[in-house]
């Protein structure tokens, strides 16, 4: 990993600079990037735009992170474009990241997408990303993950993820640390950039908001939707479409917007919302699969993603359940753990065949030592076999996802 963006420069130069091809949306945030970035890309598809969708890491296969309307990047492309950036990645020893980051701004300016949704890989200030010059910028909320890379607090997390906030370029976030939002505000200040909060673009529903499972009505002041019911479930997926609403709605504002996306209107935001698993293929959020949705699967990996995971489970299913769960060890697994707590009634330690993987016996006596029950589970796809009957929660890592998905054969949407 490098933080920087001294590389990917090279290689976009290298490629002619498609990233300025095409308009694009820049979301950074702790927790629900993913998600937002593609209720975002979903409600372009849906109007009838062609629609590039950037998001990492993938579950099963790297092809997952660069999507055209929910089509995936072919091999052939990945080959191409790979020996076109080869020169470039060896004269700057570029990390996979940057010439991934590249591969997609080349991949989506050849296809003529008419905009494209970038999802931040890490922080924002230096993520390879950040060499956009996109039309919003958008903040989903700033939480402790990555210190060491990112920093210890709250307000030198939020400096990093408020590095995408451009001169003169509107940004929008769902944060609500108040530590995050003065540094955030400060940055968009000194940009010149026009601040805003979600909540004070769009108005929620608040009857609809206290079911977990119901229907919700957003009102801005371009786009008014009745009874959406979203596609992804969960109710901190209610606080990334509430994002992905107010964005949309300050790009609305302006006239230019309005005349280059003019078939973008409430009826192609609200089926977006509904749909967003058909037009961008997410998995992984609070996914049921298996029979009887048996398997739940949810690649949170943070306390705060755990913390939202489990504010839903006890809302819609009966808990304790049977987890099946591995980490990296970067990661505060204790805190993950502690979040877990309420609804573990047997923990199955794992770990996936990644390097950064804590090894599922060091997991297995952390969770023994905090009184959770535990079975040693090795791999992922062994853990699932021993997770016997009953509900499964599997989560901990896109990781474990992803194996979780290979192993129980589970089809991309």
């Amino acid at each position: 990993m490098k933080l920087g963006l001294r590389n990917v420069r090279a290689l976009v130069k290298a490629l002619g600079n498609p990233e300025r091809r095409f308009p694009s949306i820049h979301v950074a945030g702790t927790n629900g990037k993913g998600s937002t970035s593609s209720f975002i890309a979903a409600c372009f598809t849906s109007a009838g735009y062609r629609t590039g969708l950037y998001t990492s890491p993938h579950l099963e296969q790297f092809n997952e992170r660069i999507r055209i309307d929910g089509k995936q990047i072919s091999d052939a492309d990945i080959v191409r474009i790979t020996n076109l950036l080869r020169p470039a990645i060896e004269r700057t020893k570029a990390t996979f990241f940057e010439a991934t980051t590249a591969m997609a701004f080349c991949w989506f300016a050849e296809e003529g997408v008419d905009v494209a949704v970038i999802e931040t890989g890490l922080g924002g200030r230096l993520d390879a990303t950040n060499v956009l010059r996109p039309m919003i910028s958008v903040i989903t909320n700033v939480a402790l993950d990555h210190q060491e890379y990112l920093g210890n607090t709250v307000k030198k997390i939020a400096r990093e993820k408020g590095g995408i906030i451009k001169p003169r370029t509107p940004v929008v976030t769902a944060s609500v640390d108040r530590d995050a939002l003065h540094v955030l505000r400060e940055i968009a200040r000194r940009r010149k950039a026009k601040f805003r909060l979600a909540g004070h673009v769009v108005f929620v529903e608040e009857s609809s908001r206290k079911k977990s499972d119901g229907p919700l009505s957003f009102e801005g002041e371009e786009l008014s939707l009745r009874n959406i019911r979203l596609g992804l479930p969960g109710i901190h997926q209610r606080d990334n479409a509430w994002l992905a609403v107010a964005a949309m709605d300050v790009l609305m504002e302006d006239p230019r917007f309005r005349r280059w996306f003019s078939r973008l209107d409430g009826k192609s935001v609200a089926r977006g919302l509904e749909r967003v698993r058909t037009y961008t293929g997410i998995r992984g959020r609070l996914q049921r699969v298996g029979r009887g949705g048996r398997y739940i699967l949810d690649v949170a990996h943070n306390p705060d993603g755990v913390r939202a995971l489990v504010a839903t489970l006890r809302a819609t299913v009966r808990t304790p359940l049977t987890v099946v769960f591995g980490v990296m060890k970067d990661k505060d697994y204790r805190g993950m753990l502690e979040e877990l707590k309420p609804v573990t009634g047997r923990l199955i330690a794992v770990a996936p065949g990644n390097a950064r993987a804590l090894p599922a016996r060091r997991l297995s006596q952390v969770a023994e030592g905090m009184g959770i029950g535990t079975v040693l589970g090795g791999t992922v796809a062994s853990g699932i076999r021993k997770a016997g009957k009953g509900r499964v929660l599997i989560a901990g890592s896109h990781y474990v996802v992803g194996e979780a998905c290979t192993a129980l054969h589970i089809k991309k949407a």
